[in-house]
């Protein structure tokens, strides 16, 4: 008999039988994986339950104006972020709490330096990255040229 007639996928049990290496132990395996090969049952077909609750709408957001800034920490360092209410946000940094940027904890007191309206979210995310590339002596320029204005 050839390994062919032994292997897992063969349903003939004399064959399997007739077979002098195996013994009844490693029947029993081999028949059960076998007979329970094809067994269907409502929970394979259908794996995951089904919510009976329908999909709730995502509420789609309204365009808001963002906002650039920047802050003065007490040691000197300036910090730029983006946001759609400053003074909210300037208030979080100060409270040094789980909302504020952990680059500004413990650098208080904090001042605000500069803000300017920008428009989307994306064009402040832009803005911001220019900013972060100018110098420091640029950015103090920048904050200069808006306390004339």
């Amino acid at each position: 008999m050839t390994e062919s007639a032994v292997s897992p996928g063969n349903t003939d049990i004399g064959a399997l039988q007739q077979h002098e290496s195996l013994g009844a132990d490693t029947l029993a395996p081999v028949t059960s994986a076998v007979a329970t090969k094809n067994v269907v049952t409502e929970a394979s077909l259908n794996p995951v339950p089904l919510n009976p609750s329908p999909l709730k709408p995502t509420p789609i957001k309204s365009s808001s104006l963002w906002y650039l800034y920047l802050v003065r920490c007490a040691n000197g360092h300036l910090y730029t972020g983006v946001t759609t209410d400053v003074a909210r946000r300037f208030s979080e940094h100060q409270s040094g709490g789980i909302k504020s940027a952990k680059y500004l904890r413990g650098k208080g007191p904090l001042t605000l330096m500069y803000q300017e309206q920008v428009g989307s979210h994306g064009d402040a995310l832009r803005r911001e990255i220019a900013v972060k590339k100018l110098s420091r002596s640029q950015k103090l320029a920048l904050i200069e040229s808006a306390e004339y204005r």
